[in-house]
């Protein structure tokens, strides 16, 4: 994997937000350190004792497992879809400010 663009990001971000427990706890301590507190692989590598090549395969192979598991169990996809739904709900002209104020929570807490 090269570079990591910015809506990749966010996109691995939200994977290992659901998926992140099923890795290994040196996988996420790696791809915690890469996508939540955006260190460099020198850093990384530096603070873990390993290569950048070690980070960056870890990195890798972290990604491709997120996208497996939501291959599979499509949870961001159905979550997404979910928080659409009531963002559409909220926007509706004929929903009372006091449903819009749940749904507003509601996304909040999602």
């Amino acid at each position: 994997m090269a570079k990591i663009a910015l809506q990749d990001f966010v996109k691995y971000g939200k994977l290992f937000e659901v998926y992140g427990n099923l890795l290994s706890d040196d996988r996420q301590k790696i791809v915690s350190m890469y996508f939540e507190y955006n260190m460099t692989l020198a850093e990384i590598a530096k603070e873990r004792n390993i290569s950048r090549q070690a980070v960056l395969d870890a990195i890798d192979k972290s990604c491709q497992k997120l996208e497996e598991l939501e291959a599979k169990l499509q949870i961001v996809k159905k979550n997404e879809k979910f928080a659409d739904a009531i963002k559409d709900i909220a926007l509706d002209n004929t929903c009372s400010a006091e449903i819009r104020l749940k749904v507003e929570k509601i996304l909040k807490d999602i």
